[in-house]
């Protein structure tokens, strides 16, 4: 019977991640596809399934191009100004851009991996150092702090803690693969059993 569990326990690992995977691109395709298709209708023209969902990515992939203009990013530059007067919007669109960076290989903005052990403990925790002058804390320049954050694991979100950059040590590992591996608590990695040395019993010792 452990047998047969084991079994349909190791179908499920191969098919929800493969179902979940599905399901969402599914549910980016179709968001994609009413996006497009409610855009162009707008001009009363009759589209084949399909070129909504191509339509915006054509578009997307548009702005991308534009952003390597001089023009374009100054324009750009000057609605993000528009943007930082408003309070609560600003929030809102940096922390958004922010995110969104990392997806756009611009992840070397959020900052560098490093590893924090805190003082006094055994304990080393992977994070990332996003500010070595954090705002809205006092600095002593005789013991500066540096930000780092700690993301969480199975969950998104975190915590950004201000510790000595003396109990941090630089790792040289990608933000991506970093926030990867905290995400899934490092499981599905080759893992060292250790080996501990047999006990050698008197065969004169009866127990």
């Amino acid at each position: 019977m452990k047998k047969h569990i084991s079994i349909f326990l190791t179908g499920l690992v191969v098919i929800i991640p493969l179902g979940v995977t599905i399901y969402v691109i599914r549910w980016i395709t179709v968001l994609l596809e009413n996006l497009g298709a409610s855009m162009i209708g707008s001009f009363n023209v009759r589209i084949w399934p399909g070129v909504g969902a191509v339509a915006v990515l054509a578009g997307i992939y548009l702005v991308g191009l534009l952003t390597r203009f001089w023009l374009f990013r100054s324009l750009l530059n000057f609605f993000e100004r528009l943007i930082a007067r408003v309070p609560g919007v600003k929030t809102i669109y940096e922390s958004v851009r922010d995110l969104m960076g990392l997806f756009g290989g611009d992840s070397k903005r959020m900052g560098r991996v490093v590893e924090y052990r805190p003082p006094g403990g055994d304990v080393t925790l992977l994070g990332i150092l996003t500010n070595d002058r954090p705002p809205g804390i006092g600095q002593n320049p005789d013991h500066p702090k540096v930000a780092v954050y700690l993301p969480y694991s199975y969950m998104f979100g975190g915590m950004t803690i201000y510790v000595d950059p003396r109990h941090t040590r630089a790792v040289d590992m990608p933000v991506e693969q970093a926030l990867k591996l905290c995400a899934i608590a490092q499981v599905g990695g080759r893992m060292e059993v250790p080996r501990y040395p047999t006990a050698q019993v008197d065969p004169r010792d009866k127990t």
